[in-house]
């Protein structure tokens, strides 16, 4: 996709009162971001939204915040990733709301490969770290990316233990923003596994 074809996605992710569940119903039942900005006001009161969430729509607002959102991601090295794109991960779309847009960094192919999730404690005892660690690599030797949240704990040794592995694959998880590091302790282990992801 084009990445001014990304703006009316973004958009919808911007809007003030819709999330995800309500943007990803808007757009299964218009069809496109585009529908759905160009849709009239009647159309959107139709679809039971808030009465604020319709007028942002309707009057296009949310597609000016789209644009430097857009900007800054480009800048970043991020790619954005819609649920319509075949690199959109397969077992995501299957859920009962999956977002509708990704912001990833990194190899997007991992994303639609045998993927298992290690996450736990952000206080474990030595030896847990040591066995997450350890079950990360075994299970990435076998061809398997590990998947995890970047958090501090079982978290962090399962990156380690992923990237430990020649053929290891790791993929972190944000619920916060692409550019942050979150909690503030992984800033320089998500640097360090950045450099050294495959």
């Amino acid at each position: 996709m084009h990445p001014e074809q990304y703006l009316g996605w973004l958009a919808l992710t911007l809007t003030p009162g819709l999330g995800a569940r309500m943007a990803g119903k808007l757009l299964r039942e218009m069809g496109s971001p585009d529908a759905i900005f160009n849709a009239s006001l009647t159309e959107l009161e139709a679809q039971r939204l808030p009465a604020a969430v319709a007028q942002a729509l309707h009057t296009r607002q949310p597609l000016s915040a789209a644009a430097k959102e857009l900007a800054q991601a480009q800048a970043a090295g991020v790619r954005l990733l819609t649920w319509d794109e075949p690199e959109y991960p397969r077992r995501l779309r299957e859920i009962y709301d999956p977002p509708p847009l990704l912001y990833v960094r990194g190899n997007v192919e991992l994303l639609n490969r045998h993927l298992i999730s290690i996450v736990g404690s952000r206080r474990p005892t030595p030896y847990g770290n040591q066995m997450a660690e350890k079950l990360a690599k075994d299970l990435a030797d076998r061809g398997l990316v590990i998947v995890s949240g970047l958090a501090r704990g079982i978290d962090s040794s399962a990156h380690k233990g992923a990237l430990a592995s020649s053929s290891g694959a790791t993929i972190g998880v944000l619920g916060c923003g692409i550019d942050v590091s979150y909690p503030r302790r992984t800033k320089k282990s998500s640097r360090r596994w950045k450099n050294a992801a495959r």
